[in-house]
């Protein structure tokens, strides 16, 4: 292949595999950035400051919304323009996330257009691209910030910085602080790794003048809610299933290093998770291959030379960073996916297996891209078919923005609902208070006609966003994808009995 169609190559296929889907609906998650934008849109300094019925209680957004303002700066100009346009004003990122891959390609597999490939082609990287979260911008901070402070031969403290900048994104973005240092030890750069520092200690500062308080700190508490022995076991299986299912997957790993007693402690922690979860069928066997990948994927490491234990302790300590969090979703992997991507590359990567990684890894990101846009679609068309408010509604992600556009307003958690009310069943409903009298006039699904695999799925026991999914009990998950033919959504329409408004 000419040199020169090798370094385009790889940006080309990650634009392609982001483009089509540039028109998505907002979608989980984006919903909350978008009113963090318009926070940074009505103040700039404050932009947690508006509040946000998120978790069923309306409360400030500092309180809730677990992330820096970053995305919220970033989106803010273009808050209340169309979701095209969003999502085109995320495609820069793109851009920094593959010089990044290079640099990275670079300087641990030798071959930084391959390093563009593995590192831009990743499933989880691109449905990151396609969202209007911190995900991609973090993505690319770390990528272009570590790549560049190892490869820099001068100014390496400006890279240290810009690797700082991924904390302003997602507080994961601090485990890039002592990676850098030992980074900087590793290579007699100490002194240009403290800049990594930074940004953090400065939006420390900006909290203290805005809020009083560190939102980081806050978030502390927040997120320290599920630590019991079933919790930490629950969130390890999840993270180990959701790298090997769209993080690295086993093409790169299969015969290498210690891919097969990875396979086999994947296997060992896949089965028991699944039993005791009560999962069966197609979900079953999916939770345990996603953690056989995973397993492979954590255990093609070495530790003979620098470069090896540098990444390993990415890898690693990004696991550990993982296990204290609140729950597990599969985009938490972005500031750590690329140290098993690259150590599995450094066993040797020849044309063919390069080819073959890639494009597995495009086969499958299309096709869950695919369905999360169907998915993503189901809430504009639920809440469309719905129709204008007023009344009040159950349920978050973008049904909540969809219907609050509309003029509904969220029902408060065991609250009162309106006299009409509307409640989807997937995105986690709010309750009306106990012994509410309500009448169901109407409910509908809608229906997914479509072959492929699932990223939301009560049936197929999977999710790609948490590792649960809403339900009386909720179901219990692993996997970030699975099989499944049930409906996107089933929507439900409520009167009160007392005719009361």
């Amino acid at each position: 292949m000419p040199v020169r169609l090798r370094w385009i190559l790889g940006p080309l296929l990650a634009l392609a595999a982001v483009l089509p889907f540039v028109g998505k609906p907002v979608h989980i998650d984006d919903a909350n950035f978008l009113v963090l934008a318009r926070g940074a849109a009505a103040d700039a300094w404050r932009p947690h400051a508006l509040t946000i019925n998120w978790q069923g209680t309306t409360e400030r957004a500092f309180d809730v919304l677990s992330n820096p303002p970053g995305i919220g700066w970033w989106l803010g100009p273009v808050h209340d323009a169309s979701a095209t346009v969003q999502h085109l004003w995320m495609l820069p990122w793109l851009a920094l996330v593959m010089f990044g891959a290079a640099r990275l390609g670079r300087e641990f597999l030798d071959d930084a257009p391959a390093g563009m490939l593995l590192l831009g082609t990743a499933p989880i990287v691109v449905l990151s691209g396609q969202a209007l979260t911190p995900d991609l911008p973090l993505y690319a901070c770390t990528l272009a910030g570590v790549g560049g402070f190892l490869t820099a031969r001068r100014h390496a403290w400006a890279f240290a910085l810009l690797a700082g900048a991924a904390a302003l994104f997602r507080y994961s973005g601090i485990c890039l602080i002592p990676l850098l240092l030992l980074a900087g030890w590793q290579r007699g750069r100490l002194r240009q790794a403290w800049p990594v520092a930074i940004p953090i200690l400065t939006l420390a500062l900006h909290d203290l003048h805005a809020y009083g308080q560190v939102h980081l700190v806050a978030m502390g508490s927040f997120q320290s809610v599920s630590n019991t022995g079933w919790d930490v076991f629950r969130k390890g299986a999840a993270a180990l299933a959701m790298l090997g299912g769209v993080g690295l997957l086993p093409v790169l790993t299969a015969r290498r290093g210690g891919g097969r007693f990875g396979a086999l402690v994947g296997a060992v922690i896949g089965v028991p998770a699944a039993i005791l979860s009560e999962q069966s069928g197609v979900g079953f066997a999916m939770t345990v291959a996603c953690c056989m990948a995973g397993g492979m994927a954590l255990f093609a490491h070495r530790w003979r030379h620098a470069d090896d234990r540098l990444l390993t302790c990415w890898a690693l300590g990004g696991l550990v960073f993982l296990l204290s969090l609140r729950f597990t979703a599969a985009r938490y992997w972005l500031p750590f996916v690329a140290a098993p991507i690259l150590a599995a590359g450094r066993f040797g990567l020849d044309r063919r297996l390069l080819a073959a990684a890639v494009g597995a890894n495009l086969l499958l990101g299309v096709a869950l891209s695919y369905d999360d846009y169907r998915f993503a679609k189901a809430h504009e068309e639920a809440a469309a078919r719905v129709g204008p408010g007023p009344g009040t509604f159950a349920g978050h992600w973008g049904w909540q923005h969809h219907l609050e556009a509309a003029g509904w307003t969220a029902l408060e958690d065991d609250g009162t609902p309106a006299q009409r009310h509307v409640e989807a069943l997937a995105p986690w409903p709010q309750q009306p208070a106990e012994g509410t009298c309500m009448n169901e006039i109407e409910r509908f699904a809608i229906e997914d006609h479509n072959p492929g695999p699932r990223t939301h799925t009560a049936e197929g026991f999977a999710n790609l966003h948490a590792y649960v999914v809403a339900g009386d009990p909720p179901v219990e998950t692993y996997a970030p994808w699975s099989f499944s033919d049930e409906a996107y959504e089933t929507v439900v329409i409520w009167e009160r009995c007392d005719g009361a408004r």
